[in-house]
């Protein structure tokens, strides 16, 4: 008798499966643990990294992967053991799947399920699926080491970017502005934009963003960001959670952006080693500033400097 018709137990195998993210969403991982019906053999596991997702994306991809594996092994009958309710209340079909992003993954499971001739699925508490959350956890920490908030020993970047944001008042005009240059301080590119009415923090990110695209297009692999933002630098560094609904989506773009590089550090920096770029955002807003106040200004007639003509 083979594995695939009785693995040891003489039961249907035992997938545990997890996912998480960091700061859903965010750096995502999944896990997961084929194990005999008696638990005693563990036939298969997995833990990977799979970009930025949300936790239920990564739950979903997490129960795909595992019966990919099950099936590779020629494993028949599989009782999977999951702690994403959401998860196991949809596969089971007392849950609807509303979500559209869910939805192609949810059918992708289902059609994988079919391949079983045996299938059930079960909640199981997070204190009972300590192992795959375990992995999951040791993938997400082990990426966010890309990025740290201080760039460690031996990291040779071949792009330093000096990044600032501000703003006129709490959500007032508002600018931001970056300085690329090679390790030997000679500068590749510069540059300042106004960005509408923000937050120092928004504008910040911004900076980052559009510093992150110019890199790019320079062909830069490795980046050393230095801010005098001491929240975003830790923020992007994984060391804060990203709490701000308003910093979300800025985050997340920046994210996304600086991971498709070889590696990235962040550092922290005070505001004189950043005079350059936070002058650079002063005077955009100063200049934006002073246009909006001509354009407002009503435009005099040719005539209206000329004394106004007597009667003789």
């Amino acid at each position: 008798m083979t594995l695939a018709e009785s693995p040891p137990g003489h039961g249907p195998a035992h997938i545990y499966v997890d996912g998480g993210s960091h700061d859903n969403p965010g750096p995502s991982a999944i896990a997961f643990l084929i194990k005999s019906s008696d638990e005693k053999t563990t036939i298969a596991k997995k833990a990977k990294y799979i970009g930025r997702a949300t936790n239920n994306i990564a739950e979903y991809t997490a129960v795909l992967e595992a019966l990919s594996r099950a099936h590779e092994l020629g494993i028949r009958t599989i009782l999977v053991r999951s702690d994403s309710d959401l998860v196991v209340k949809q596969l089971s079909g007392r849950y609807r799947v509303k979500n559209p992003k869910l939805r192609d993954l949810y059918l992708t499971c289902k059609q994988k399920i079919e391949e079983f001739d045996k299938f059930r699925i079960e909640h199981i508490p997070r204190d009972r699926n300590k192992e795959a959350d375990k992995m999951v956890q040791g993938v997400i920490k082990a990426r966010l080491k890309k990025v740290s908030a201080a760039p460690k020993s031996g990291f040779k970047p071949d792009g330093i970017i000096y990044v600032a944001g501000g703003s006129k008042g709490v959500f007032g005009h508002a600018a931001a502005a970056f300085v690329i240059v090679t390790p030997d301080n000679k500068v590749l590119a510069i540059s300042s934009r106004y960005v509408g009415a923000r937050s120092p923090n928004i504008a910040e990110y911004a900076a980052i963003y559009l510093a992150a695209k110019k890199a790019r297009s320079l062909g830069l692999a490795k980046l050393l960001i230095r801010s005098n933002n001491d929240l975003v630098v830790k923020q992007l560094a994984g060391q804060f959670a990203v709490k701000s609904e308003s910093l979300k989506k800025p985050y997340s773009e920046c994210i996304k952006a600086l991971e498709s590089f070889g590696k990235f550090a962040m550092q922290t920096i005070s505001r004189d080693s950043n005079k350059v770029a936070r002058r650079m955002v002063s005077e955009t807003i100063k200049d934006y500033m002073r246009e909006e106040k001509e354009r407002k200004e009503p435009a005099k007639s040719e005539g209206n400097d000329q004394p106004e003509a007597r009667d003789q």
